[in-house]
């Protein structure tokens, strides 16, 4: 009830908003032309590695551009997942987003391929998942954010089990002159960007910097301070050959821990991560490509604290941690005939992770990996395409593994396509999964064990079988995009309580937790989105996700969402002036490793914006609501997230 006249008030202010988006539709429907609606059809890249027409692409791409990114109003790239229909974000204590595609994810998004300009986010020293607030650039810097829907080990490997999203940044030639901006608002929201760039005869460059704070959830001792620096240098070495080289630092400061624990006592956590990548590209025409690319990224997190023993002694609990990660690729498109193209490539990778309180040695964990991929497009007539191909990757731990892929795509009318496809994929173990040994030792003795592997852990497999549409119809501004799907996953990894094995046990009833294949899901459902532009002035974006789903354990169907919906209106006002409302729906949800249900979230959001113009400054004002039912529970009990409200000034030169 305490969020009903708020509520009101806001319902009266989309009516008299709407109205004003009405009658500007009525005054400048004239503007129309047939390139609003005939515009050049999008390409996507990250389902095959080719670029591909959606109506031929071997799986289903939402793709997120400026525009809704900067109406949702987003402060972080994770919430931008909102906008894809069978996502759920969460954010777990600690300031750390969740995102997870269909569920089965704990605190950590370890189920999915995130990609930053083609270099893989994936953090080592975690579960083999994503560190969202490592990514070293503002909302500003991305060009679009292509996800696809559905397992990609066929294209990417081990980490595309559930999902591939590619952040595309814009070119240092896109992003010349000097852009500022600043967000202050309730809950601490503190935020400063700012980015400058330039060129000339053929080398282009962008520098980006900022910084991020919130004090996080009700309840929760997570305030967040995120602060970054990133460059880009493009060379065009000749009219076929460009270079580019980019480098980047995060440098943040985590709250973490809880007020009434002994054992995780409030504090800060402090971690540094930094990257450098080189590119090297060679266009022989616009079907012919390859590159050489290679990466070097270093992630380190100071945690340490004690807990007090005696008056005059303490057990000292150090969670800090070093991790590398080395990538090299190498990668080819071509145009073998008018009807056959085909992607190709090898890469290889090597990681390290020194956390001598996860592993009980000082000494580094490593692994490395090498994967050869081959996927082909064939036309075989205007109406038919073929899409075939796969992957074979060897990891030192877990082996050798195969990920296939088959797809037909029929386009049985003029802007109208089904798609039917299989593809079996594969995630192999983290390195801690694999080889933790947490345990806690004072004055030279084990007084308890945490973690302790056994080891010997196969990959989790998901074979997924498809029927898609897509219906692009331009007359109308409407574009529509629905996936059938069934999803069975094998081997999932999940945490299992087992008595220690002679030698370890400190007492009788002593015992460790251990991660083994030992649970397995099936998720049949539809999931669909609309994107409608029913006149220059407005724009709607609705996506909706249902599914039946079965676990081998109550609290793995459990952690499956039911339904979500979104719905994303964007509208432009007179005056240079434009409105933006989101609202989420999502069903009950426990996520993996948490004792209790979350009730179903509703989520509102609100953004109004002024563009301005004076001399050679070209700007914005805007408000945003973020949160505005408030009062619902975030990832566990005991913890919300607040309503927001801020105030963001940004100018461009």
């Amino acid at each position: 009830m305490k969020s009903t006249p708020i509520a009101a008030a806001l319902s009266a202010a989309l009516l008299a908003l709407a109205g004003g988006a009405a009658h500007a539709q009525t005054t400048e429907r004239d503007l129309l032309s047939e390139r609003d609606f005939l515009t050049e059809i999008p390409r996507v890249f990250s389902a095959s590695r080719l670029p591909q027409a959606p109506a031929d692409s071997p799986g289903a791409v939402t793709v997120i551009d400026r525009e809704m990114i900067r109406a949702l109003g987003a402060r972080d790239v994770a919430e931008v997942f909102r906008l894809v229909p069978g996502f759920v974000v969460g954010q777990a204590s600690g300031g750390r987003p969740v995102v997870a595609y269909h569920g089965l994810s704990g605190q950590i998004s370890q189920r999915m391929q995130v990609l930053l300009d083609g270099r893989s986010l994936y953090a080592p020293y975690l579960f083999g998942g994503i560190d969202w607030n490592t990514l070293p650039i503002s909302l500003d810097d991305i060009e679009r954010i292509e996800v696809l829907r559905g397992s990609n080990s066929a294209a990417y490997g081990a980490n595309a089990f559930l999902g591939v999203a590619n952040i595309i940044t814009r070119a240092a030639a896109q992003s010349g002159g000097a852009h500022a901006s600043t967000s202050l608002g309730t809950g601490g929201v503190r935020d400063v960007a700012a980015r400058i760039g330039g060129g000339g005869r053929g080398v282009d460059w962008r520098l980006s910097a900022g910084t991020r704070r919130d004090d996080g959830l009700t309840g929760a001792f997570d305030q967040r301070r995120l602060n970054y620096l990133s460059g880009r240098t493009e060379w065009q070495i000749s009219d076929t050959d460009q270079l580019s080289v980019s480098a980047g630092i995060n440098d943040n400061r985590l709250g973490l821990g809880v007020a009434s624990s002994a054992g995780d006592p409030q504090r800060f956590e402090d971690t540094t991560s930094s990257f450098g990548q080189i590119r090297w590209r060679r266009s022989f025409s616009p079907d012919h490509e390859m590159s050489l690319a290679a990466s070097h990224t270093s992630d380190r997190g100071s945690d340490r604290f004690a807990i007090p023993v005696t008056a005059t002694d303490a057990l000292i609990i150090d969670y800090g941690r070093k991790a590398l990660r080395d990538h090299f690729e190498y990668q080819h498109y071509l145009g073998v005939s008018e009807r056959i193209r085909a992607s190709w490539g090898v890469e290889f990778r090597k990681e390290s992770v020194v956390a001598p309180q996860l592993f009980n040695t000082s000494d580094a964990q490593r692994t490395q990996a090498s994967r050869a991929y081959l996927n082909a497009e064939w036309s075989v007539n205007p109406a038919w395409t073929v899409n075939a191909g796969g992957l074979i990757e060897h990891e030192t731990l877990s082996g050798t593994h195969l990920a296939p892929r088959l797809t037909v795509n029929w386009k049985f009318d003029a802007g109208q396509a089904l798609r039917l496809g299989y593809s079996d994929a594969f995630r192999t173990p983290a390195l801690f999964e694999q080889r933790s040994d947490w345990r806690f030792v004072y004055g030279g003795r084990t007084i308890d064990v945490r973690y302790l592997s056994r080891g010997g852990l196969k990959p989790e497999r998901v074979r997924a079988t498809e029927l898609s549409y897509l219906g692009d119809f331009r007359h109308l501004g409407l574009n529509v995009d629905a996936r059938l799907f069934r999803e069975r996953v094998s081997d999932l990894i999940t945490q299992q309580r087992y008595a220690l094995p002679p030698g370890q046990e400190f007492d009788p009833e002593s015992g460790a937790f251990d991660l083994r294949n030992g649970d397995a899901a099936s998720i049949t459902g539809l999931e669909y989105q609309l994107r409608w532009r029913p006149s220059a002035t407005q724009q709607w974006l609705f996506g909706h996700y249902m599914a039946r789903r079965s676990g081998s354990a109550p609290f793995v169907s459990e952690s499956i969402p039911a339904y979500s919906a979104h719905v994303l209106g964007m509208f432009r006002l007179s005056g240079n002036r434009t409105l933006s409302v989101f609202y989420g729906l999502q069903a009950p949800i426990r996520w993996i490793g948490e004792t209790t249900m979350m009730p179903r979230q509703r989520r509102l959001d609100l953004r109004l914006e002024q563009a301005f113009e004076a001399d050679a400054l070209r700007g914005t004002v805007a408000i945003v609501g973020q949160n505005l039912l408030g009062g619902q529970t975030e990832f566990r009990t005991g913890q919300e997230m607040p309503r927001r409200l801020w105030l963001t000034i940004s100018v461009d030169r």
